[in-house]
This record gives structure tokens, sequence and C-alpha cells, in this order.
């Protein structure tokens, strides 16, 4: 019972995480555009936080109720992938928001393509699942996989100084990400709640 609260508690708490981190990506545009404070940044610092803490309970509870299928193993190794990706952008947006914008920016090219990993194998583990609500799990890593890869693309066009289209991009796939962890979040909660 305990492992299931752990794994419950796990996948919502990245959902809170996607979201805080996808308004901090909202808060960066208006604040480049109006040459505002970058509060957005300590948002985006704290949301990855949250989502690292949430993929670390989700891998110790699905280690534990994982019946030893290779599946399972692939979301296990996922989530600690993702949860080092979360990390690397918790190291990421804080130097960039203590003036290191360059070395920030890709220091978060780097994260947001680990956790990009770490979703693709978790989507792939699901699909060699038989339990149900595998293919909604599936689906919501997959979306998660493709946000995390659309804010490197993102990042990439803001170190190549096109940085409102940079922005936009990476907005939008925080959004994304933030879509696939609930749809994740909930086919977890179907399956183990």
């Amino acid at each position: 019972m305990i492992d299931r609260l752990i794994l419950i508690t796990g996948v919502w708490t990245q959902v809170a995480g996607t979201v805080i981190a996808a308004i901090g990506e909202t808060m960066i545009i208006r604040e480049e555009r109006y040459d505002q404070e970058p509060l957005g940044l300590r948002l985006v610092s704290i949301g990855n936080g949250f989502e690292a803490a949430g993929n670390s309970l989700q891998a110790v509870g699905a280690e534990k109720l994982s019946d030893g299928s290779i599946g399972e193993n692939f979301r296990v190794i996922g989530d600690w992938i993702q949860a080092s990706g979360n990390v690397t952008n918790v190291i990421a947006a804080e130097m960039q928001f203590e003036g290191g914008e360059l070395e920030g920016l890709n220091l978060d090219i780097f994260g947001d393509t680990v956790q990009s990993i770490g979703a693709g194998l978790e989507a792939y583990g699901a699909t060699l699942s038989t339990k149900e609500f595998s293919n909604l799990l599936a689906a919501g890593n997959t979306i998660q996989s493709l946000g995390a890869a659309l804010e490197a693309i993102g990042e990439v066009y803001i170190v190549n100084e096109m940085k409102e289209l940079g922005l936009q991009i990476t907005a939008f796939g925080s959004y994304a990400q933030a879509a696939g962890a609930t749809i994740s979040a909930i086919a977890l909660t179907k399956q183990y709640g």
C-alpha cells in the first residue's frame, strides 16, 4: 500500500512541477518583452525541483511495485533519468538567474534532452506492458518526451540569437510536458489507485 502511495504522490508532484515550470516559462516571455525582473526563471527552477522530486518518488514506488519485467525496468530507469535532467535544469535556471545566461542555457539544453530521453524510455517501457491503462501511460510519456525535446529546441534558438521564437517554442514545450505528465499521472492513478 505504501509503495502505491509513494508512486501516486510522485506522479502528481511531477504534474505540479511541470505546471509551475510552464507558468515560469510564460512569465519569461512577458519579462523579456517589457524588460522586467526575471522572476519566471525562479519559477522554472522551483518547478523543475518539484519534477525531480516527483520523478524520484515515482521511480522508488515503481521499483517496489515492479514485476521485474523489462518494460517496468525501462520505466524505472526512465524515471531516474528524468529526475537527473530536472536537477540539471534547476542548476541551469539558477545559473541564468545569477547572470550566467549562455552557460545556463547550454546546461538547460542538456537537461531538457536528458528529460526527453528519460520520458521516452518510460513511454517505451509502458508499450511493453500488458497492464490496464498502459497505452494511456505510453501516450502521456511520449507527449512529455516531445515537450522536453521542444524545450531544448527552443533554447537552441535562444542561444542562436532568435530569442523571441525560442522563448515561444520553449513555453509550448513546457505546456506539452505538463499535459503529458497529467495524462501519465491519470494513467498511473487508475492503474495503482
